[in-house]
């Protein structure tokens, strides 16, 4: 009787853990995606959720990430609302902008084809995947 207790315990614990953590994944939005350039994944690239699209904005932060090895990155516990993804390739690793040394690129903005206006980003009730910054460009 005692192991069937036990085991009835396990498998109610596992199972409210399951549904919890599906709440919690359901509760927090993220927003993922590639940085890449000229078709190479960019690694420890600055990846910024801003209000505007000018160095005049100020950039404001809401949220921010750094890619990984293979150019992907995921921001966590993301504030519904409308952004502009900004990377920021910080060459010297200062974390300040150097016009002269680092690049920067938009999500939406395709300078092959012509598409200079970056894309807003709507966040509303859940995660938002593939936002990829395809360009980066020196000012």
């Amino acid at each position: 009787m005692k192991i069937v207790t036990t085991f009835l315990a396990v498998m109610t614990l596992s199972l409210l853990s399951c549904g919890l953590e599906d709440e919690l994944d359901k509760a927090i939005i993220d927003i993922s995606g590639e940085v890449s350039h000229d078709g190479n994944v960019v690694a420890g690239v600055l990846v910024l959720l801003v209000e505007g699209t000018t160095i005049a904005d100020g950039f404001n932060l809401s949220n921010g990430s750094i890619t990984d090895n293979s150019g992907r990155y995921s921001i966590l516990g993301v504030e519904a609302g409308e952004y502009y993804l900004l990377a920021v390739d910080d060459s010297n690793g200062n974390l300040e902008f150097d016009a002269a040394t680092d690049r920067l690129g938009f999500h939406g903005v395709n300078p092959q084809e012509l598409d200079l206006e970056p894309d807003l980003i709507t966040v509303a009730d859940s995660d938002v995947e593939n936002i990829d910054v395809i360009s980066l460009y020196s000012l």
